[in-house]
């Protein structure tokens, strides 16, 4: 009897580690499955209103270009750009794009509402993300992205306030919009927070093209008294750099294009807002977590790494030390919460 106990025991051992191991193996299958079902690559289109050029289309593949470097999630990001794409036709390269089976996201980088609000529904397993103003919140699977540059234009205006030999300071921008108006209020705001004697020359080109009409509107400032312009389209910069007056750029940083001209820029990160839609996409193809966008933009301030103020270059020594200290405790005051650069999207006056 001791013997049959003994080998009782030994077999139900013998079977409880195969059961086990099996048991084991399936999981370590499974495991093996999951992760070789896991994508490795994202691909995302981006259908662009204007061309590649422009400030607000360099912005976001510079972002594009800094979070493929990440590897987020380990994978591989390609992106295919359509430039010049008219309202009208946004929907049928948009659909084309979905039709294709290729593209995880599609990125409207060109205001593009009506499209996005119909396919969005018709492809509900890739993600939709649109940029900037004139849309209107989709949730689900339609991810609304932006970046404010205020905080950062704040900083630019307190540069021309304390520099202005004038007190006379000018912006050329395209149209009187929420999005454009913001930044260039920013900077009127921080020229004023230590020059209450600033005025302002605004001129709207009503095009998001036209840098000969940029140049001529720049110079026109220039003849009307003002010795930094703040530069939210292309054209300024040749004004200045005749006329020998300094500037600003706009989204990106532009002190290459007039080295002797850009004395910063405020530039626009969009890293976190891609982020999200990145980790988005993710959770919906490796975990079968639905979409899930808010029913308001997606927005980064400065403090979260949204937007930041391009480096002095080659013109920091022409900047004054109490200048640059005056700028270097507003942004830390920015930084910490302890200033609020004001929201206002009102279109400008000139004085």
């Amino acid at each position: 009897m001791k013997r049959a106990g003994i080998d009782i025991f030994w077999h139900r051992g013998v079977v409880l580690v195969l059961v086990l191991a099996i048991i084991g193996w399936f999981g370590l299958t499974s495991l093996s499955a999951a992760e070789k079902s896991a994508p490795t690559e994202l691909n995302i289109a981006i259908p662009c209103l204007t061309a590649i050029e422009q400030p607000w289309i360099t912005s976001l593949i510079q972002a594009l270009e800094r979070v493929k470097a990440e590897k987020p999630h380990g994978l591989t990001i390609n992106w295919n750009i359509s430039e010049n794409i008219a309202p009208a036709d946004a929907e049928r390269v948009m659909k084309q794009y979905a039709k294709s089976g290729k593209y995880g996201i599609i990125l409207d980088h060109g205001t593009y509402p009506e499209a996005d609000a119909k396919l969005s529904k018709e492809y509900p397993d890739i993600l939709w993300a649109f940029t900037g103003s004139g849309h209107n919140p989709l949730g689900g699977n339609g991810y609304w992205l932006d970046v404010y540059l205020h905080e950062p234009a704040y900083l630019c205006g307190i540069i021309a306030g304390m520099m202005t030999k004038s007190n006379v300071i000018g912006a050329v921008a395209s149209f009187p919009y929420p999005n454009v108006d913001l930044p260039i209020n920013g900077f009127i705001a921080g020229a004023k927070s230590v020059n209450p004697d600033i005025k302002i020359r605004m001129t709207y080109l009503n095009s998001w093209w036209d840098p000969p009409k940029g140049k001529q509107s720049a110079l026109a400032q220039i003849a009307a008294g003002a010795d930094f312009i703040y530069a939210e389209r292309f054209g300024p910069f040749e004004a200045c750099k005749e006329k020998g007056k300094l500037a600003f750029g706009h989204f990106v940083d532009q002190n290459s294009l007039a080295p002797d001209v850009v004395v910063s820029s405020p530039v626009a990160r969009w890293d976190p807002d891609l982020r999200t839609i990145i980790d988005a996409w993710w959770d919906h193809e490796t975990k079968g977590k639905p979409y899930d966008a808010p029913m308001e933009r997606i927005v980064f301030f400065m403090k979260d790494d949204g937007s930041e103020l391009a480096p002095y270059h080659s013109l920091a020594d022409k900047i004054p030390p109490e200048v640059k200290a005056a700028v270097n405790k507003a942004k830390a005051d920015i930084m910490s919460g302890k200033l609020k650069v004001p929201f206002n999207v009102k279109q400008i006056i000139p004085d």
